[in-house]
């Protein structure tokens, strides 16, 4: 994925943020999940653009859990998934690194969309005086 297109994104994040913030304030309930990544918490060679924009993303979540879950009871929570089975690596250019992360993940078994479906609804079904705040969510067989 390219820098610029992960700065899309986040900035796209951020309007969808913005634009139900005001109905969610105003009841005074609601829950915001971003999704992020693994990459958010290390980084690899070859990593830094993408591990950044998912820093962002999980720094950004845990800012708006601070901001608005006190005073407003929205609750926020940054799911953050290691090896997904996506098509996330057809949208990596560099053929050095998509080989790299290709051949470490050809002995492993991935994670599923189902997976992720379950962490956030795990974490939307919570009692309301609860927030997870990060679901961290590796395959079994993923060292890192």
């Amino acid at each position: 994925m390219t820098a610029r297109r992960e700065e899309r994104l986040n900035e796209l994040k951020k309007k969808v943020v913005a634009a139900v913030l005001p109905t969610m304030m105003e009841q005074k309930s609601g829950n915001i999940i971003n999704i992020s990544s693994s990459a958010a918490n290390k980084i690899y060679p070859g990593g830094a653009i993408y591990c950044d924009t998912k820093s962002a993303v999980k720094m950004f979540s845990e800012g708006l859990r601070m901001e608005l879950a006190p005073k407003f009871g929205i609750n926020v929570t940054s799911i953050e998934p290691g090896f997904v089975d996506t098509e996330l690596t057809d949208s990596i250019t560099d053929d050095g690194i998509k080989e790299g992360l290709l051949s470490n993940f050809k002995e492993m078994t991935p994670l599923e969309a189902q997976d992720i479906a379950d962490a956030i609804y795990y974490s939307l079904t919570q009692p309301k005086r609860a927030n997870v705040n990060d679901v961290f969510i590796m395959p079994t067989d993923q060292e890192q």
